[in-house]
């Protein structure tokens, strides 16, 4: 299959290893198509024909950015989207509207995602993963008990700092920030904490770097992927002392080998970036079965309408970083989607 991936470049190793052509478009350097600006679909589709490139399938994927293509609505390839942070991200909700296949990654925000006068689209719940070809169980001496790897004070988690210096008070902890795979493939047990109770990527790639994860006791389907004491420990979303007595318990008793095992055996085979690839071309390959006369096209009104209504979302939220000039556009944008 001919894919056209855009942002987020988290999927291309995968797909190009499973044999599709895919050309990479977004704004690093490492992107096969730089982007210094937001462009339109039509410009886009442009730069693709330059190469001879005539994609099957454009995949959007979440970098907790805006977007810097516009217009995704009227490509003639299948389009699909893949939403990493929803919860912080509330326009990736009428975006959606303009894709083909719409992924989310945290389970509790689906029913956001239900409108009924999009119920022709494929809208599924698809966690988090981990890359297994950079996520490895080195297999050497694992002489760090219980490691963090993150930014302690994030501005958006004002509970992490707290509950990182309550834990070390109880337990054994090496808290760092870089590169997280050499201080994993040296932990016993990885300790996680979140946001907003959201599957973040630290328990995917805990995992498979064979640590035990030790992460809170949440909701967004974490019990549906993995069994509580078999795969991963959990605690008490916030309690560092409940954390602390179950990575002292499992420490003591040595069961933490059996979890890391069980745990990383299974995020490897069912939540790696292959899996997830092979799951968006499977659908990819459902909706070109059905030929040209998709609903995302057929419905073409209120499609404009819900995308219109994201990028007025963007232009509008004073709490988003963007400067002026791309404000402005994306107001300029969001009208003439109702214009036209």
């Amino acid at each position: 299959m001919r894919i056209v991936n855009l942002e987020g470049l988290y999927l291309v190793p995968a797909l190009r290893s499973l044999g599709h052509d895919v050309i990479a478009v977004g704004q690093t350097e490492s992107s096969d198509v730089r982007l210094d600006h937001p462009v339109s679909a039509a410009a886009l589709w442009r730069a693709l024909a330059d190469r001879g490139f005539a994609p099957d399938l454009v995949l959007w994927c979440d970098l907790c950015r805006p977007p810097a293509v516009l217009d995704l609505e009227r490509l003639p390839a299948v389009t699909a989207g893949y939403s990493i942070d929803q919860y912080c991200n509330p326009w990736h909700v009428p975006l959606s509207a303009g894709f083909d296949i719409f992924l989310v990654a945290q389970k509790d925000y689906l029913p956001l995602f239900a409108d009924p006068r999009l119920a022709g689209r494929r809208v599924e719940w698809r966690p988090l993963f981990c890359d297994p070809d950079a996520d490895r169980d080195p297999g050497g001496e694992r002489d760090i008990p219980v490691s963090f790897v993150g930014t302690p004070d994030p501005p958006l988690n004002p509970g992490r700092k707290p509950f990182l210096a309550g834990f070390r008070r109880l337990a054994p902890l090496v808290s760092l920030t870089g590169d997280y795979r050499p201080v994993f493939g040296r932990s016993r047990i990885v300790l996680n904490q979140s946001a907003v109770n959201e599957l973040n990527f630290r328990i995917f790639q805990g995992m498979s770097c064979g640590a035990a994860l030790l992460t809170e006791a949440c909701g967004n389907g974490l019990d549906e992927l993995f069994t509580p004491g078999e795969d991963l420990y959990a605690y008490a979303r916030g309690d560092c002392a409940d954390a602390a007595r179950t990575a002292l318990a499992a420490l003591g008793d040595g069961s933490w080998a059996a979890v890391a095992a069980s745990g990383r055996d299974k995020v490897r085979e069912r939540h790696s970036t292959y899996a997830r690839a092979r799951r968006i071309v499977e659908l990819a390959e459902a909706v070109l079965a059905e030929g040209p006369e998709r609903w995302r096209l057929r419905n073409a009104a209120v499609v404009r309408e819900e995308t219109a209504r994201a990028f007025a979302m963007l232009a509008a939220d004073t709490l988003l970083p963007l400067p002026d000039e791309l404000r402005a556009h994306y107001a300029a944008h969001s009208a003439r989607l109702l214009r036209d």
